[in-house]
Parts: structure tokens; sequence; C-alpha cells
């Protein structure tokens, strides 16, 4: 038994010969690919949360959010535009490598010189020369070896899961090492420079091709009618998923925005690794459904059942041991992000459900819709977050979030009325059973903390396995009870996912 799951693990990564077969491995070293970074991206987190202060890391992101405000209107989408050419692409790899690397040192140069102005406008001068250190990333970023694309459209995914990995780790050795020595905002700033160089050292090696300066104008503006779309795109999705961070580093300090971007992170992790790498897997199967709008419905139903039995019980067991995660997993000095991390877990809850929605929308040949979403999701947020943050601080920030996030549920659910005629009422129905669960759980954790208060990492892990056993116990009688109807919908994804 043990011998064949191995067989069929390490034959997963082999070069496959047919497009069945790289759809069919790229997705699963895709899922696995991005649970293991985003697993070593959380200890990174924590690792950085124990060994520097809020004001660090506040700083950092400040520094970021200008990079990547800058950068965004800096994008020239030409990496996608060619992705999706159908012709062969080689003789428009050496022009859209030459175009990067010129974007590179142009943005780097605005970077470097536009740094005191950035600042200013945060009116933080601390942050003036991590702005240019970071300007030197946009720069690597450039140079990296144009053959990448080549693998994405070959669907090569066991070589893009090596770059991944190589940077990734080479990011977070550096930064652990520099924290523990230097135990400032420099460590974060050595160690993204050092995965941005490895990413492009490692991209030569991964790949054959040698680019070469060849820039023709009339083959870039042939590609920029299709990476028009991606960079407008693009500007929409910065500022609809960064624009509240851009508020609260203008408005608050450092230390804000670093409880915020950490209550953040942690709030959304279940949405984001559970539901969004979900997706990739999902888009092709609805585009299978798409012309069978009964078929099409059924489907969203079964997945949409498992996904909220996941899901729920996530939010509720973060929410009842918020202040229990953050002192013993992130250290006590992270305490005021408890405040703002239950507000963000309802964020997180509701962006399972836009995860959930987009690659369906996707597969039925509406891929506008995601930018129409975030465009209303933007005007919302930013209509009241001025006020809101004025009012009542980085919790007001977030609470602003939550009212964008819960105003495009209203446009999905409208959507898929029209769709599939999936009703609100179905959503409410196919949430009762986790939720009752999720409260049974709860109510135990609840009156577990009155008779043993939680005082170590020990403890926590017992209190999570607890949790998760008292659900999964109670979800299981629960369906016996209503039917078996979860157990059917598992069955059904298990044949055909």
């Amino acid at each position: 038994m043990v011998k064949r799951i191995t067989s069929k693990f390490f034959k997963v990564w082999q070069t496959p010969e047919t497009t069945g077969q790289k759809v069919a491995r790229g997705s699963f070293i895709l899922f696995f690919e991005k649970f293991l970074l985003k697993g070593l991206q959380f200890i990174r987190t924590v690792v950085i949360a124990r060994l520097l202060f809020p004001s660090d890391v506040g700083l950092f992101a400040l520094a970021s959010l200008v990079l990547g405000a800058v950068g965004v209107f800096f994008q020239l989408g030409l990496n996608s535009a060619i992705v999706q050419k159908k012709e062969d692409i080689d003789r428009y790899l050496d022009n859209v490598w030459t175009a990067n690397v010129l974007r590179g040192v142009v943005l780097a140069g605005v970077l470097f010189f536009g740094a005191p102005f950035f600042a200013g406008f945060f009116k933080n001068e601390a942050a003036v020369p991590l702005i240019r250190a970071l300007a030197f990333l946009v720069l690597a970023e450039g140079f990296e070896n144009i053959g990448m694309i080549v693998l994405q459209r070959e669907i090569a995914f066991n070589k893009i899961f090596l770059y991944d990995i190589v940077g990734s780790i080479t990011q977070m050795g550096v930064i652990i090492f520099s924290a523990l020595i230097l135990k400032d905002v420099w460590a974060l700033v050595l160690g993204a420079i050092a995965g941005r160089l490895a990413f492009m050292v490692f991209s030569y090696v991964i790949h054959p091709y040698r680019p070469k300066f060849n820039f023709d104008f009339k083959k870039s503006w042939e590609l920029f009618g299709f990476s028009k779309w991606i960079v407008l795109s693009g500007i929409i999705s910065f500022f609809a998923t960064r624009g509240d961070s851009l508020v609260i580093g203008k408005l608050l300090t450092t230390d804000n925005l670093a409880f915020y971007q950490m209550a953040f992170a942690l709030g959304t992790l279940p949405a984001v690794e559970i539901v969004k790498t979900l997706g990739s897997i999902l888009f092709p199967l609805y585009s299978k459904l798409q012309e069978d709008k009964e078929r099409l419905k059924n489907a969203f139903v079964r997945i949409s059942k498992v996904i909220l039995t996941i899901m729920i019980p996530a939010a509720a067991g973060m929410f009842i041991l918020a202040n229990e995660i953050v002192t013993y997993v992130y250290g006590s000095r992270w305490l005021p992000m408890v405040p703002i991390l239950y507000v963000v877990i309802l964020i997180g809850l509701l962006k399972s459900f836009e995860y959930l929605v987009n690659p369906l929308f996707l597969g039925v040949g509406k891929p506008y819709l995601s930018s129409v979403v975030m465009v209303f999701q933007s005007l919302v947020m930013f209509s009241v977050i001025f006020s809101l943050t004025g009012r009542y601080g980085v919790v007001g920030a977030a609470i602003a979030a939550l009212a964008g996030a819960l105003a495009t549920q209203i446009i999905y659910v409208v959507k898929l009325r029209q769709e599939i005629r999936f009703s609100l009422f179905l959503i409410l129905r196919e949430s009762i059973l986790p939720l009752l669960a999720s409260l049974v759980m709860g109510a135990v954790l609840y009156w577990l903390k009155t008779f043993v208060q939680i005082n170590n990492q020990v403890l926590l892990i017992v209190f999570v396995f607890l949790g998760a056993l008292v659900y999964f116990i109670t979800v299981l009688t629960l369906d016996r009870l209503f039917g078996n109807k979860l157990t059917d919908s598992l069955l059904w994804i298990r044949r055909n996912i």
C-alpha cells in the first residue's frame, strides 16, 4: 500500500506525455506546491513575529506597499500576453525579455530617486533607505530568464515547483539567519533581495533558453493589445486588495500596519490556502459542465457544501481561540492584533465564498466579472474607510474592508441566481449543518477554557485537536440524521475531481 502510494507520488514529478496527463499532474503539483509554500511562509511569519518588533515589520510593509503601488502602474503584462498566444512564441521571447529589463531599470530608478517623495507621502523618512534597497528587487526581476514562460505554456509544473521552492527557501533562510543576528527590519530586506536573486539565477539553471537584447516596438505593441487588460486588472486588484493597507500606512503608525497585515494573513489563511488553491482544479470542471446548467448547479452545490463544512468550523475555532493563538504562536507583543483578527475572520469567510464562485464564472466564460466586483468592492471600502479609520483606528479600517467584501457578495449572489438559479436560501441551507456543529464545538471549547487555562503551545495544540474532534463527530452524526447529504457530496467529489 505504502509502496504503491509512494510510486504514484514520484510518478507525478516525471515529465508527462499527453496534455491530459500534464493538466492532471500539474493540478496536483500546484496544490502541493501551494500547501508547502504557505507552510514555509507561515513558519517564516512566526519566526519574524518572535524575533522582530511590530514597528520593524510595519516599516518593511510600508516600503513594500510603495514598491507594489509604483510597480502596478509600470506593468507591461507582456509575459501573460505571450502565454496565451496560440502560435509559436519563440520570435517574441527576446523582445519581451528586453522590455522586462528596460522596465526593471526604469522602475528601479523611479523607486531609488523617488524614495524621499514616497516616504514623505506616508510621513515616514525611515522608509527611504528601505525603498531604495527594495528597488533592486524589480531590477533583478527584469533579468529573470524568459524561458520560464515556455515552462508555463508547456504546463511543466514539476520544474516550476523546483524554481519556486528554491527561491522561497533561500528567502526564508536568509530572513531567519539575518533576524537572529540583526534583529531589525534589514533582516527582511536582505531576505527579500536574496530570494529574488535566487529566483533570477535558478531561472537560468532550470531552462536552457538564453535571451539577448532585441527590442522591436511593433511586436511589443502587438502584445500590448492583449496585455493592456491585464495591466488594468492589476491596478484594480491592487486598490481592492491593498487599498486598506495604503490608508492605514498614511493615517496610522507602522505598528498598526503590522498588526493589520498579520491579522489579515492569519484570519484569511483558511480561505486563501484551501478554497483559492482549489480554484485551479475547479475551473476545468466548471468549464466542462458550462453547457448543462443543471449539472453545473449540482456540482457547485456539492462543492459548496464540502467547502463550507471546512471553512465555518475553521473560522469558529479561530474566533474562540484568537487570544491564545496570537499569544502562544506570535508572542504577547502582537496581542493588539486580536480585535482586528475578529473582524478579519469574517472577511475570510466571505473571501472563501468569493474564491468558490470565481472559478465558476471563469468556467462559463465570464472572467470580466471579477474585475467588476473588485471595482465595486473598492468603491464601497473607500467610501467609508477614512471616516471609520479616523474614529476607530485600525479596527475601523478592518470594518471598512469587511463592508467592501460584504458588498461584493451581493453581486455574486445575483449573478449566481441568473447563471444557475442558485439562491441565497440555498447558501443558508448548505450552511446549517456546519453552523450547528461549529456551535457545539465552540460551546465545548468555551466550557473547557473555564476549567483549563491555556498557558503554553502544547495546551493550545490539544485544544485545537479536541475542537476538530468534537466538530468531526458532531458533523458526521448530524449528517447521518439528515440523510448523509454531506457524505454523498464527498463521494461525488472523489469521483469527479
